[in-house]
């Protein structure tokens, strides 16, 4: 469901002249999406209707097995959806062309040192040799990793290993950045130190994001948006904006207004509701 206040600004509502909306990023339409054929089929998702706009940073929470995973993995192109259709800028999305992909392990190359990883993205990419090494140097340094790029990387600890695979995604050079649980595998303090430095990277202009997670205030701090799926089948029980004032305020801080408690509660009881 939207929101009265997206569908006002959709409308132009409250500007003298409405100017024409910018397409979405994201368009999914009737959705549903099994496992396997016939008796056996196991109807993971649907149906669902979602569209994401320029800039958001949308948020999946649920209880495990609620269609999550599935659901971003069809907006990435790995799946194709049993009935109705995803669309990314406007057409089928292609793995590894329409979004930037961070999985719950960094899955990097452990033969290759950090920036051949990155490098080699950027050679699939298409980016000429004589360019990659200066655009690998600044992706390392926009996710805080200025000076390991010649390190192997078992040499680096778990979360500078998932750093480096946001580095990596960010090389696809696209405007959706697709995450699913990143920080799942990672101990607490790496994990919110982690949050920042998505929320900071997902602030660039132009970025729009989708990040799952089974955490309810990993979902608030982090989203613009919230949506909360419920059990399988897999289809929307709420969609919340989150509306925080979060430039310049530190994170800390930002856990403890009580607009942070009322969304964070609103959600909770959202994904009780839908896992009953």
């Amino acid at each position: 469901m939207s929101s009265p206040s997206r569908e006002l600004r959709a409308a132009g509502a409250g500007s003298p002249a409405a100017q024409p909306a910018a397409e979405p990023v994201v368009e999914v339409q009737g959705v549903e999406h099994a496992y396997g054929h016939g008796r056996s089929a196991v109807v993971a998702v649907g149906p669902v209707d979602l569209t994401i706009e320029p800039g958001e940073f949308v948020v999946l929470v649920g209880a495990s097995g609620c269609g999550k995973s599935t659901l971003l993995r069809l907006v990435a192109g790995f799946e194709t959806p049993t009935s109705g259709a995803v669309r990314v800028g406007g057409r089928t999305p292609v793995p590894g062309r329409d979004a930037g992909l961070v999985f719950q392990q960094p899955r990097l190359f452990p033969w290759r040192t950090v920036g051949g990883n990155i490098e080699l993205a950027l050679r699939y990419k298409g980016l000429p040799r004589d360019q990659r090494v200066a655009r690998r140097d600044e992706l390392l340094t926009r996710v805080g990793l200025p000076d390991i790029a010649d390190r192997r990387v078992w040499e680096i600890s778990g979360g500078q290993q998932q750093r480096v695979a946001i580095a990596r995604a960010l090389a696809v050079d696209s405007p959706l950045l697709l995450l699913d649980e990143p920080f799942a595998a990672l101990d607490a303090l790496t994990r919110e130190r982690l949050q920042e430095d998505v929320r900071r990277v997902s602030a660039e202009p132009g970025r729009t994001s989708v990040f799952v997670t089974h955490s309810v205030d990993e979902a608030v701090f982090l989203g613009s948006r919230v949506v909360v799926l419920s059990k399988r089948p897999g289809r929307v029980a709420l969609d919340l904006e989150v509306d925080l004032p979060r430039a310049g305020v530190d994170p800390d801080d930002l856990r403890l207004l009580p607009e942070f408690a009322a969304a964070r509660t609103e959600i909770a009881h959202a994904v009780r509701s839908a896992a009953a």
